[in-house]
């Protein structure tokens, strides 16, 4: 009774605003409002304990955290100190309360009457997590992506130096503490003129390299195939086992010719487009100048026969008149 009681209850107007409006957008993505209700509304709203959304904050504060723990491990790089002072960064509790501001999530949060909502925001924020690690993957990585990753509050706990803006360095990194090896960049020149960038580790062994008439493209191909291999979950096994360094070669390769014949197929495609408009135009364009002769010529036929209808009346009237005629005018005119 006390629940259908508070339930009953108006919900308060003070930071409401409408479900369509562009700022619930990306929340109306994931949940619909009945959805947004119940993973908002806090065990102590019922009267049963097992009832309420204590299950999604454990989801949030424990599964989420490990998705976005394992975004840092593939893509940043830094000891393990670092990327775990990056994680509490991301997650501690004043920016968990501005998220909470921002979804204006106060008009769809529920608790009991002694929980204070105010200062509890992040349980809530919590929830929300909970439930978007149980969603599909495609929506998790851009949910992880916009809100927690690429927010302007977090550029400075992911630059936390200079060298993250560098891929080199990165790829190093993962080197060094994959197996206490180090990266480096050699440059060559080929028989055919060409720039040949090898990315080189300490043992002399050659991780991948790259040809281009560019000495600063080569180098920039060689680092960017280096750190795609690094980012690999089974980079530690690649760089012990050989065999398997060449088959993940061989499948880089075969992915880059498969990108090529994309393109050119691209490309194709759209010069044959190009070439059947050119046809089409010239084709319009004859017809336009067929029908332009066309008037032209029938122009040119009217202004003929009026001239020659024009001229044989002005011989008409030239010609003198017969008796017979003359003596009809003038009895006509008396």
């Amino acid at each position: 009774m006390e629940e259908e009681k508070r339930q009953q209850q108006p919900r308060p107007r003070d930071n409401y605003i409408a479900w369509d409006e562009p700022l619930f957008t990306d929340l109306r993505r994931m949940f619909s409002r009945a959805q947004l209700r119940e993973v908002l509304t806090h065990s102590s709203f019922y009267d049963k304990p097992d009832k309420g959304n204590s299950r999604y904050v454990f989801e949030g504060m424990f599964a989420f955290k490990g998705l976005v723990a394992d975004v840092l491990f593939r893509y940043y790089a830094g000891e393990g100190t670092q990327l775990q002072h990056i994680l509490g960064n991301l997650f501690r509790q004043e920016r968990l309360e501005r998220l909470f501001d921002e979804w204006r999530l106060r008009q769809f949060a529920r608790a009991g009457d002694k929980f204070d909502i105010g200062t509890h925001k992040h349980i809530f924020v919590y929830a929300i997590f909970g439930y978007v690690s149980t969603l599909d993957e495609n929506i998790r990585n851009w949910f992880i992506s916009k809100y927690i990753i690429n927010r302007k509050d977090a550029a400075h706990l992911l630059s936390h130096r200079k060298r993250n803006r560098n891929l080199l360095a990165q790829a190093d990194d993962m080197v060094r503490h994959t197996d206490g090896r180090r990266l480096t960049l050699e440059m060559e020149i080929t028989d055919d003129g060409l720039h040949r960038a090898k990315a080189m580790l300490s043992d002399g062994m050659v991780l991948c390299e790259a040809v281009s008439k560019s000495w600063r493209y080569a180098r920039k191909k060689v680092t960017k195939l280096a750190f795609e291999m690094l980012a690999m979950p089974s980079r530690k096994y690649m760089l012990s086992n050989p065999e398997y360094h060449a088959r993940v070669l061989e499948r880089k390769e075969a992915e880059k010719a498969q990108r090529k014949a994309e393109v050119e197929a691209r490309e194709a495609r759209k010069k044959e487009e190009r070439l059947k408009r050119q046809a089409m135009w010239k084709e319009e364009q004859r017809a336009r100048d067929m029908k332009r002769r066309a008037t032209q010529a029938a122009s040119k036929k009217r202004k003929t026969e009026n001239a020659d209808r024009a001229a044989a009346k002005a011989a008409k009237e030239q010609r003198p008149l017969s008796a017979k005629k003359r003596h009809y005018l003038e009895d006509k005119q008396k």
